[in-house]
């Protein structure tokens, strides 16, 4: 009797801790509820942001993924739209797995003396007829994941921020600092061409047959392929890494676009010694004419594939970014898995995967684009002579500074005085010189000073300039790729 009365006695407090919890679930869920609405007031400044990276977005703009706890879903995209486009201006846009994290494009002693505007500005109007003028930087914004609470949504939604032109106006309006670029950076952005890797073509029975200067017959990839039906997955994952690296700084060129603006060239190398009178051939791969006609600074070869479990899909890729002047010198090379869909295109699958690869990436092709322009650029010059040409590398001698010297000597030395280490190494024999690690510069100025970049062509020009104005020696150009050219004499 005394254990009943004793359960009796406890039973009404558990049922008031019971209540006691319910009423502090709610009064915690009206305050969350509460902070999402309640950041459009002077707290904003100061509000704290659940945001991750949320995708690969389109040049200029990034996907920010916010997690927003409101009354009803159409206030959570509203939120969400605003919050994302504060994360930009006051905290930064976060790290991912192998990315780095931004600066904040306004600085907080700069918040803090206009904190009126900027109020004003991150300020969600009381009427949902009007929006608010962050809202010209967002695109977009959709639900990935939504959870219906008692009292509201906990939804987590990715919004599209125009982020270039909400860094561009706020430092139109002087609250931003404006980049730094150097008259010489300005022009110094890599170009970079993805193609897809020979194993890929393999796979894809991507090839075509072609003879090498010792007529043996070569395998080799069929690029010209972007009109078939079964290209359709490559079309779209090139065009989204070209999107990606050029959101990333570098200037891309589609394979695709440069393929159809090539003219049928259907025997050139024929050509090519015909007109020059050359005792040869000129022997060039698709790909060497691919890289001779896009004049690129980097080869990015991708291999990707597309796996299907159960009712899910997903990408693994690979893909490494070469110098094609320095005989393919690996620069970069990633590779990873995407996550699975059951909804996703393919091409959204493969930014999924690489853009925890991405800026690593990147920055190993920054550091070696720098390197050159510190360096110099790496090309191969040789010197030819025609048949009926009466010149002889090593036994024509000319005048140069005060002293009879070799043509082979002089050539050299003009080569040693236009390079950036002074030190190309040569090859000579009877009808070829062959100079190879001819470090040239970057960058170049013409007649009113501007600074543009220097390229093979341009280059050997020069050269062939000097031997016509010293020497009256006639030469024609021709470019064997982006790091060879050939002056014809």
């Amino acid at each position: 009797m005394q254990i009943e009365n004793t359960w009796m006695a406890i039973a009404p407090w558990n049922v008031m801790l019971k209540r006691l919890s319910v009423i502090l679930l709610i009064i915690t869920a009206f305050l969350n509820a509460a902070n999402a609405q309640n950041r459009d007031a002077n707290n904003i400044l100061n509000a704290q942001f659940d945001v991750r990276i949320g995708g690969v977005g389109p040049k200029g703009s990034s996907i920010i993924e916010m997690r927003i706890i409101a009354n009803t879903l159409e206030d959570a995209h509203v939120f969400a739209q605003r919050d994302a486009v504060a994360v930009c201006l006051l905290r930064g846009l976060p790290a991912s797995t192998k990315t780095r994290p931004s600066q904040p494009l306004v600085k907080e002693s700069v918040i803090q003396a206009n904190e009126d505007y900027f109020i004003d500005f991150l300020n969600v109007p009381k009427n949902k007829k009007n929006v608010g003028k962050y809202a010209r930087f967002v695109a977009k914004s959709w639900e990935t994941d939504v959870k219906e609470l008692d009292y509201g949504v906990d939804a987590i939604i990715d919004v599209q921020v125009f982020y270039d032109n909400l860094a561009q106006f706020m430092q139109d309006k002087g609250f931003a600092e404006k980049t730094n670029e150097t008259a010489a950076g300005k022009y110094l952005k890599p170009v970079i061409m993805v193609v897809p890797a020979d194993v890929y073509c393999t796979e894809m029975e991507f090839v075509q047959k072609w003879k090498d200067e010792t007529g043996k017959v070569q395998t080799i990839p069929d690029y010209n392929i972007f009109g078939r039906e079964d290209s359709r997955d490559l079309r779209l994952v090139t065009a989204s890494l070209n999107d990606i690296f050029a959101s990333r700084g570098f200037e891309t060129i589609s394979l695709e676009f440069l393929l159809k603006s090539i003219s049928t060239e259907t025997d050139e190398n024929a050509f090519i010694g015909e007109d020059y009178g050359l005792s040869g051939t000129v022997k060039e791969s698709p790909l060497d004419r691919i890289k001779r006609t896009a004049n690129v600074d980097f080869i990015v070869d991708l291999d990707f594939s597309l796996y299907e479990i159960d009712d899910y899909r997903y990408v693994a890729f690979n893909m490494r970014a070469v110098d094609p002047c320095s005989n393919a010198v690996e620069i970069a090379h990633a590779y990873g898995d995407g996550r699975p869909s059951r909804v996703a295109t393919v091409n959204t699958l493969l930014e999924e995967a690489v853009i925890n690869y991405v800026d690593d990436f990147c920055d190993k092709i920054q550091d070696h684009y720098r390197k050159m322009e510190k360096d110099g650029h790496r090309i191969t010059v040789k010197i030819k002579k025609t048949d009926d040409s009466p010149l002889d590398f090593q036994r024509s001698k000319f005048l140069f500074e005060g002293k009879m010297e070799k043509l082979c000597d002089i050539i050299y030395y003009w080569l040693q005085d236009n390079t950036v280490d002074n030190n190309p190494t040569r090859n000579i024999t009877p009808n070829v010189l062959t100079f190879s690690q001819v470090m040239i510069p970057m960058i170049t100025k013409n007649r009113q000073g501007a600074v543009r970049r220097l390229d093979s062509n341009e280059y050997v020009t020069q050269l062939q300039e000097f031997l016509l104005d010293k020497y009256n020696i006639d030469g024609t150009i021709y470019m064997r790729g982006p790091g060879e050219a050939w002056l014809i004499l």
